[in-house]
């Protein structure tokens, strides 16, 4: 399920994208969050009472992953020794799974080899 611009800006309070910039990055983040839940995400999330979680997880994310990208990665850099420090992969990976974890980790969906339907 997508999480419209909309909920972003009314419901999260969000003010940090623009609409088209929404549509891309939110897309990244609903896959990273998919893929926490081992894909036990279903695809229509309406009605559901992890429902807000689920979307404020997918906006928080985006938001984490926005600024990632305006940085390129780096965590520090000086310019009068030049030295550039770039975040790992993982420690990225690990920031997303935080943000998820504390939106969905009390809903089951984040236990492996759990099924979301039961």
């Amino acid at each position: 399920m997508q999480v419209g611009y909309e909920f972003y800006v009314d419901s999260y309070g969000g003010t940090n994208f623009s609409e088209r910039d929404w549509k891309r990055i939110s897309q990244k983040a609903y896959q990273r969050l998919k893929y926490f839940t081992f894909d036990n995400l279903p695809d229509n999330w309406g009605g559901e009472p992890w429902e807000n979680q689920a979307k404020c997880a997918v906006c928080e994310m985006a938001e984490f992953l926005l600024l990632q990208e305006k940085r390129q990665g780096k965590t520090s850099e000086s310019t009068d020794g030049y030295s550039v420090t770039y975040e790992a992969g993982q420690e990225q990976e690990g920031k997303l799974y935080e943000i998820a974890y504390a939106y969905l980790g009390h809903t089951g969906m984040m236990d492996f080899g759990v099924d979301a339907g039961c």
